[in-house]
């Protein structure tokens, strides 16, 4: 395998990783994390213009990204998406299977497995990971096992005043090998992208649902 070929596949492997992690929810010992997410960086006319809204940077080796977008559906609705594992297969290309392995904490938390095939000559492989919940507006993520040294985050829902959902998500990276940080930036930052896409037409597909059924 080339070198080319080598840092493709290793970006490709932690990009499975980080849609696996989103798309989940998406205990290891979950950092600091602020009460409130950071929202002075979001460009408010790209967000009402239904944009999704990315920043990324590095600092010592980990790459962080933070990605927003707003969500036309009720805060619940959402919460669901984001815990929906299970569901994951069918807006993240990459995940074979989630399931859920364990409830902690009275239900605070939970434990999951994902299977995840990155491309056709990556082997597929599992990874652990736990969700942390503190509703209403509060999601953890963090890895217990697998193939990256550190992936950890949080969402976050708040509610605007004028109707929809901020959805602020922030991840932090570091995947223990080498592979250039711009690379992963940038694979990271498509990722993410997508993912929040997804989470954003499968909760207002619900919202819409509900409203078509209600009395």
């Amino acid at each position: 395998m080339s070198r080319r070929t080598d840092r493709s596949a290793k970006a490709l492997l932690v990009a499975g990783t980080v849609a696996a992690l989103a798309g989940g929810a998406l205990l290891a010992q979950v950092p600091h994390v602020a009460p409130r997410p950071d929202v002075g960086w979001i460009d408010r006319d790209e967000l009402e213009s239904r944009e999704i809204v990315v920043r990324t940077s590095k600092d010592d080796g980990v790459v962080s990204v933070d990605i927003a977008a707003l969500i036309h559906a009720p805060t619940d609705v959402i919460w669901e998406v984001l815990k929906s594992c299970e569901i994951a297969p069918e807006y993240v290309s990459n995940v074979v299977s989630c399931e859920s392995i364990e409830v902690l904490d009275d239900g605070r938390a939970e434990l999951f497995v994902q299977t995840i095939k990155p491309m056709f000559f990556i082997p597929r492989f599992e990874h652990v990971f736990r969700l942390d919940y503190h509703p209403p507006d509060r999601i953890d993520v963090s890895r217990v096992s697998g193939p990256i040294e550190q992936m950890d985050g949080s969402w976050w829902l708040v509610p605007q005043a004028e109707g929809p959902v901020l959805l602020v998500h922030h991840l932090d990276v570091d995947p223990g090998f080498p592979i250039p940080r711009f690379l992963l930036r940038a694979t990271i930052r498509k990722e993410l992208t997508t993912i929040m896409e997804a989470v954003r037409d499968v909760a207002e597909a619900r919202a819409g649902a509900t409203l078509e059924s209600a009395p």
